[in-house]
């Protein structure tokens, strides 16, 4: 339990709000998501999709190995940001945490070697996504 994020050049930047029922996180891709989960021995089972992932905790942060064939790190928040992911798209809550998001991101994709720019030649970070490596 805690708040996580994650960056991938696949996917982008993810925030991770999780409970003892539910795994709420954010992205720059989907939005806002909800996903009620369970623990059953060392493995993280969501409840209505079928991914599943063995967890291995290493204290500040959490592998998890997916039964898609994908791997996924989420740090633990050093200082946490947010107190939770704004649940109203047209609250003040959901502007104030959009706009330190969006930092975050940037902060990570930079750390990942990629610039952003006002550059009209500077590719948004949709298209960055779809390159393939």
């Amino acid at each position: 339990m805690g708040r996580w994020h994650r960056f991938s050049k696949e996917n982008g930047y993810s925030e991770f709000d999780i409970d003892s029922q539910y795994i709420v996180f954010y992205n720059q891709k989907v939005g806002r998501f909800t996903l009620s989960y369970k623990i059953e021995n060392d493995s993280l089972k969501y409840l209505t999709n079928p991914y599943a992932a063995g967890i291995t905790y290493y204290g500040d942060s959490i592998l998890l190995q997916g039964n898609d064939s994908t791997t996924a790190t989420l740090y633990k928040f050093a200082t946490v940001p947010f107190q939770s992911i704004p649940e109203e798209k047209d609250s003040l809550p959901f502007a104030a945490y959009i706009a330190g998001f969006d930092t975050r991101l940037i902060r990570e994709f930079e750390k990942a070697g990629i610039k952003f720019s006002d550059a009209p030649e500077t590719p948004s970070y949709e298209a960055l996504l779809k390159r393939k490596q």
